[in-house]
């Protein structure tokens, strides 16, 4: 089975163990805008704490929507407005900041004891016990280290769960953050069962008609910027209503010379949640979100700006033009 990453303290995995054992009754959740990987985390972590005899409640700011339908145990994700106050004990993952978990952070009493598993390299390490390091590829992967340091089971399902974070992450390993070790662990999981062409193709063929027909209607806004290295995409209120895919953004990134792709969704008057994607890692699109309070990876990040279109767009086309290598 595939090494942990010598990068991370096995004191680290230690602190974390001794937090799953030591708790109950916690709070599972994850970053606002959940994607893959945070919603894998999110489920495999409540089958971890089954085995161990504990209770929880997985939370984040929405519920995962039909995309997500394919991995087992969505259904019982509950909404932050529903969740209640006062949790004393939780579990964020794939969260740089407790910030990041949205109205989630409102669940939690004050002075509740948090374990932070993560893998951004902006981490705050805001837990009373801290899993996090950029050593790994994704959540879900640092999930698989912490689960054969603990000798947990890792049966079909809980594989899968991990898949997908693990290949949503590293886009199927196409992006630079995905390490020998990280495929080594994808081996491993496809052994214990998982597979990997079936969680590929829920996470990447899964799409309504609908959302399908949108991307044709992205790809008709698309513009280029700043001498055509940066392409931007465009959807209204109104495109959105057919459907809403993720990975529209990714087709600015098939024009050639594009360094970085923006898609801006207008979620509401004055309001665009902005999607961000880049070639390679030499162009850091993770500092461009994190100036408009957002976050992620250089390659692949995300934020919310208000604001009239025009002015919006301006401040984003700025923001990107800055960081072009």
């Amino acid at each position: 089975m595939p090494a942990r990453p010598p990068e991370i303290p096995v004191s680290d995995f230690d602190a974390a163990a001794d937090f799953l054992h030591g708790g109950d009754g916690f709070l599972v959740t994850s970053h606002v805008n959940a994607d893959g990987d945070a919603i894998g985390a999110v489920l495999a972590m409540e089958g971890l704490l089954r085995q161990l005899g504990k209770a929880s409640t997985a939370v984040l700011e929405e519920r995962p929507g039909d995309a997500y339908a394919f991995l087992p145990g969505t259904g019982g994700i509950v909404e932050a407005g529903a969740a209640g106050g006062g949790h004393q004990q939780a579990i964020v993952l794939d969260s740089s900041s407790l910030a990041r978990t949205g109205p989630v952070a409102e669940c939690l009493a004050g002075g509740a004891s948090v374990l932070n598993i993560d893998h951004h390299a902006d981490n705050q390490r805001f837990g009373a016990a801290n899993l996090a390091s950029d050593a790994v590829s994704s959540t879900c992967e640092m999930l698989y280290h912490l689960a054969v340091h603990m000798d947990l089971e890792l049966d079909r399902s809980l594989s899968e769960l991990l898949a997908a974070g693990l290949l949503f992450d590293t886009c199927c390993f196409r992006y630079s953050l995905t390490t020998p070790t990280s495929m080594e662990v994808g081996a491993d999981l496809r052994r214990r069962g998982a597979r990997l062409d079936r969680v590929a193709d829920g996470l990447y063929s899964n799409a309504t008609l609908g959302s399908v027909k949108l991307i044709g209607r992205a790809i008709d806004s698309l513009e280029l910027h700043c001498g055509d290295r940066v392409a931007l995409l465009g959807l209204s209120r109104r495109d959105l209503a057919l459907g809403d895919p993720e990975a529209i953004v990714n087709y600015g990134l098939m024009v050639r010379g594009v360094e970085a792709s923006a898609l801006l969704r207008e979620e509401e008057p004055g309001r665009f949640r902005v999607s961000l994607r880049s070639r390679d890692d030499d162009m850091d699109v993770s500092a461009v979100a994190r100036r408009f309070g957002g976050g992620g990876h250089p390659q692949a990040s995300g934020c919310r700006i208000e604001g009239q279109a025009g002015a919006v767009r301006s401040r984003l086309l700025a923001a990107v033009e800055e960081m072009l290598p």
